[in-house]
């Protein structure tokens, strides 16, 4: 029983893992998707852009059947993060002509566990820390109950996102502004320097 469980379950992530994988793009693909659309401009000055970095790719919360990529890019003198939304047509990756186009942050359920393990990670790193009541509520019982407005920081690509808190027993929402970063497929907490 516990094996066929186990061959379910690894089943389950492999497929997903290979959905995941065949629908983002890579740094070359999104290179030559910027490279094409820089050359639809026709513009009379040439242009170099490129993609730097890319810190990962996830389904567009905008449209459907779009990837949105949250690249790093050098543009002249001009460099930072940005979000390239993309569609596959015939096998290729192409951008999508869209400005201000959103990188969804992380779900609730994420971000709560990232913000568990940093606090539960700083109060054993730092004993003071531990004494503090919001600290110890942010290890154990704060609640992040829903997160909006993520922009995108263009000097280090991480996302600044509404967030609105709860905490049990006492009475309110708390509105708040937290920072994630997206790295390899994985969200990370950024706390307030």
């Amino acid at each position: 029983m516990r094996l066929t469980i186990f061959a379910f379950a690894f089943a389950t992530l492999f497929s997903a893992g290979a959905v995941q994988a065949a629908a983002t793009p890579t740094r070359q693909q999104i290179q030559a998707a910027v490279d094409a659309g820089v050359a639809k401009t026709q513009s009379s000055v040439p242009m170099s852009v490129k993609v730097t970095s890319v810190s990962g790719c996830l389904p567009s919360p905008e449209v459907q059947a779009e990837t949105v990529c949250l690249v790093g890019m050098s543009a002249g003198m001009h460099d930072g993060y940005t979000v390239l939304p993309l569609r596959q047509e015939g096998g290729n990756w192409v951008g999508v002509e869209r400005k201000n186009a959103q990188f969804p942050g992380p779900s609730p359920e994420i971000a709560v566990a990232l913000l568990r393990a940093w606090a539960k990670e700083e109060m054993a790193r730092e004993p003071e820390a531990a004494k503090d009541k919001q600290m110890n509520e942010a290890a154990t019982t704060m609640q992040i109950t829903s997160i909006d407005g993520c922009e995108v920081v263009r000097k280090t690509g991480h996302l600044a996102c509404d967030v609105v808190l709860n905490v049990p027993g006492q009475a309110g929402k708390i509105d708040a502004k937290f920072s994630y970063a997206f790295e390899n497929g994985a969200w990370r907490y950024v706390p307030r320097k």
